[in-house]
């Protein structure tokens, strides 16, 4: 069973977290920095396998955070089972019954995929690590085009700088909502984010997150969350659009790198 440690234990720094659901987050390995500073509601779902600053009204994440290294790229397949996040649905039933964790079903006929912020094919050294980037919580609603496209092949050249060259990398990603794009669910009360951004910290396998300084390679992006075409889809409408060709541009991500201020400013969050 995951351990529990109430907002009324955490330091006054993170005053504005609610619960730490999972391990200590002293022992979780998968952030750069420190936790950011972000004005939403947040509940941080702690595992081995990522962190998650999970949003409560937007039922999605602020950022998920996750360390990639070789040992974590294996042959164990993609697992598919998608799930409601069990550990963070017993915290809301137990402690703020107005609100449940998204079920696996809640994004289904929306026009949107399930789209993961660490990505299963980033765990896939074992079936149990894989199987846990598929709850709920790792999941905004993106375009066919944004997850299975533009975001899947910054993903693949993660992975590649990982295995072909030797290196780790530090991500944080998470969904902008600076434009209304409408909200999916059963109940429309899962916000439809404009945008999906991405900081990669790249170090070479040796080194550690005190390495990090303004010398280190960081790659950081803001994708649209639109069609190929860049228009914006009308959730629940005849006029979804899946993707038929993935592309050959593997380097069409690149267009999208912008700075980590400019993330800041459109996320609201703050880096550390």
């Amino acid at each position: 069973m995951l351990l529990l440690i109430l907002a009324a234990t955490l330091s006054t720094s993170w005053a504005k977290v609610e619960a730490v659901v999972g391990i200590p987050t002293d022992e979780n390995q998968n952030l750069a920095m420190a936790v950011p500073d972000t004005m939403s509601s947040e509940i941080l779902i702690s595992r081995e396998q990522y962190l998650i600053s999970y949003n409560k009204n937007h039922r999605a994440p602020n950022w998920v955070a996750w360390k990639l290294e070789k040992n974590q790229l294996g042959s164990s397949g993609r697992s598919n089972k998608f799930r409601q996040d069990p550990d963070l649905e017993n915290y809301l039933s137990q402690n703020d019954s107005g609100f449940h964790a998204v079920t696996e079903t809640e994004y289904d006929d929306s026009c949107f995929d399930r789209g993961h912020q660490i990505p299963s094919g980033d765990r896939s050294d074992k079936k149990t690590n894989n199987e846990m980037t598929f709850v709920m919580s790792n999941m905004i609603p993106q375009t066919p085009y944004l997850n299975q496209v533009i975001w899947e092949h910054l993903e693949q050249y993660t992975r590649d700088l990982v295995l072909k060259e030797g290196k780790k990398a530090y991500v944080i990603a998470g969904p902008i909502y600076d434009v209304d794009f409408g909200a999916i669910g059963p109940n429309r009360d899962i916000p439809v984010p404009s945008k999906d951004f991405k900081v990669i910290y790249v170090l070479d396998a040796n080194q550690s997150p005190s390495d990090i300084d303004v010398n280190n390679p960081t790659i950081a992006v803001i994708m649209p969350n639109t069609l190929s075409d860049g228009s914006i889809p009308v959730p629940y409408t005849s006029g979804c659009k899946g993707v038929t060709d993935l592309g050959s541009d593997v380097d069409d991500w690149k267009q999208y790198q912008t700075s980590l201020s400019d993330i800041e400013s459109k996320s609201g969050l703050t880096f550390h």
